[in-house]
């Protein structure tokens, strides 16, 4: 195979799947690799078997405003070269099985998701590739100094402006103009939990409270997880449960056992028998 994937958008492509031989740049690509693909420049690839892939096509202003705080990422030079890179196997088998679950789950919606939603999903993808890539990348060193206690201040004053609104770790990054390692460190140093762990028990409480008041016959608890960055139900049941020690199904019954009890409370003391 050879040309140009796109014009006038960076491509970056994992390889998914496939057990034959697959050379890109005259380089072997494994299960997990990453190849960037600059804006009209050609590739050279050769496939001795079927190799399915899955990409993303960004512009570069874009890429950039979403890497703000990730001195090398951010760099709009960084993708206007081609590239193959090689995570560490583990780190890349992990973000390959992720990415595959949120694509079967996203297969599987039959409702379109608000936009909000499908920002947060758009943020979740480009984060894995962004993830295995630095994987593959020397440690760079930090160019932004903050206080733990004060970076962690600005995430939840941010956080707490958005309301209900899901946000990703990399709107954040993108806002205080940090690194996620810097970010990470004053979690860690601060909370005792890194910045994810954080966002993701924010998102769990929403949903939490969103069941609470809950209408099974306008949406589903799969696509009400969908809708506080949760693209993949599995998981999305995991983590309630471990938070909360309850699924959300139990959480919606035990709330229709307390309706329930209040209606025969005051029933009761109406004098309705």
């Amino acid at each position: 195979m050879r040309g140009a994937l796109r014009q006038d958008t960076v491509v970056v492509a994992m390889r998914m799947d496939g057990a034959g031989r697959v050379t890109q740049w005259w380089q072997d690509v494994s299960l997990g690799d990453v190849g960037v693909f600059p804006a009209g420049v050609e590739f050279d690839s050769i496939h001795s078997g079927g190799a399915p892939y899955l990409s993303v096509s960004l512009g570069v202003r874009e890429l950039a405003s979403m890497l703000s705080g990730q001195d090398r990422l951010a760099d709009p030079a960084f993708w206007n070269g081609k590239a193959l890179y090689h995570p560490d196997p583990r780190t890349g088998e992990a973000i390959r099985r992720q990415l595959n679950g949120i694509m079967s789950d996203v297969e599987r919606k039959v409702t379109v998701p608000s936009t909000q939603a499908a920002d947060f999903l758009k943020r979740s993808i480009i984060e894995a590739f962004l993830l295995t890539l630095a994987s593959a990348l020397p440690m760079e060193k930090e160019s932004l100094f903050y206080t733990g206690a004060r970076l962690v201040s600005e995430t939840e004053d941010y956080v707490d402006a958005t309301g209900e609104r899901p946000v990703h770790i990399s709107e954040i990054c993108s806002a205080l103009k940090v690194s996620r390692r810097s970010l990470h460190r004053a979690f860690s140093d601060t909370l005792g939990i890194g910045p994810v762990s954080y966002l993701r028990r924010k998102r769990l409480s929403a949903v939490r409270s969103a069941l609470r008041q809950f209408n099974p016959v306008t949406i589903s608890i799969g696509d009400l997880a969908f809708e506080h960055g949760f693209p993949e139900a599995s998981r999305f049941a995991a983590y309630y449960r471990a938070h909360f020690g309850e699924t959300p199904t139990e959480t919606l019954r035990s709330r229709s056992v307390g309706r329930l009890q209040m209606q025969m409370t005051t029933d009761h003391r109406i004098g309705i028998n």
